[in-house]
């Protein structure tokens, strides 16, 4: 394992475990701020407030996930970083794809 590597996994460790500590710390309807609220009722309608949050904590979760098992699974930096770009694009569909299903009432 080489520089890189550690860094990706030390990178998605950090994610994960200040993801966690903020949504401890923080009430569950605020984790995200009014304005993004109000963003998402206007293109969506009515929203649900505690789902909305806890499909930000389950993406941030994710890609924390992705951080650790990019380290772990590459090893030259050309794959590293196609691979990085690979799950940032799927990660970020999918994330729209779901989000209308999910969060609408």
């Amino acid at each position: 394992m080489n520089f890189g590597n550690i860094n990706l996994i030390l990178i998605g460790v950090g994610i994960i475990i200040l993801t966690t500590i903020i949504s401890l710390i923080k009430p569950k309807t605020s984790f995200c701020s009014e304005k993004y609220f109000n963003k998402l009722e206007s293109t969506y309608g009515n929203i649900d407030k505690k789902r909305t949050v806890e499909l930000e904590i389950l993406s941030r979760y994710v890609m924390g996930l992705e951080y650790i098992a990019i380290g772990l699974f590459t090893r030259k930096l050309d794959i590293t970083i196609i691979a990085m770009i690979i799950a940032a694009i799927i990660t970020t569909v999918l994330y729209y794809l779901i989000r209308k299903k999910y969060i609408a009432i």
